[in-house]
């Protein structure tokens, strides 16, 4: 969750897609600071508006539990039933293996741990930019501006939590069902 707040904060001040909201961006402690103080006033997230940017309060729950019935509960059974392989976006290859041989009922060598394919295959050889030069995963923060992250995404942590558990459940249980290592 951290590394995607910071995506979205230098995603509208550095992007050439949103070069339009840059002017309206202070710095991070400022908008990390405008979304605490949103946490529990509606009036405040409306203010926050005038940054023409993401409202990053537990921007990833919002989107897994956006269709949710209201008396559905944010946890990891209505993951589990809503989603046939959900995974963080850190094991991104191997989640893609996952998903392939679940719907395909295939084993790509690729997918397999110890193939020369996989061992020769370059995994970072297409990363996108989107025009920024600072990224969620190597900007190095304060640790107040990691407070006020960790106070804004209290839901995507646990998202993520559940998010680990069940897709490490649903790697065993494809690695057992095709005997392989992915």
């Amino acid at each position: 969750p951290r590394d995607h707040v910071i995506s979205q904060y230098f995603h509208c001040a550095e992007s050439k897609e949103h070069y339009y909201t840059a002017k309206f961006m202070p710095s991070l402690d400022e908008w990390l600071e405008a979304w605490v103080l949103a946490l529990d006033n509606e009036t405040k997230a409306e203010e926050n508006e005038k940054f023409k940017c993401y409202d990053p309060r537990n921007k990833q729950t919002s989107f897994v539990y956006s269709h949710l019935a209201n008396d559905e509960k944010k946890d990891l059974e209505t993951l589990d039933k809503r989603f046939e392989v959900i995974a963080p976006f850190e094991r991104m290859d191997t989640s893609i293996c996952v998903i392939f041989i679940q719907f395909s009922g295939r084993v790509p060598d690729e997918c397999v741990c110890a193939s020369e394919r996989e061992k020769n295959r370059n995994r970072n050889s297409e990363l996108v930019d989107h025009g920024v030069k600072h990224h969620g995963s190597s900007f190095v923060t304060t640790a107040e501006q990691d407070g006020m992250i960790a106070k804004i995404t209290t839901e995507d942590v646990m998202l993520h939590k559940y998010t680990n558990q069940l897709f490490e459940k649903k790697l065993k249980e494809t690695e057992e069902v095709y005997g392989i290592t992915v």
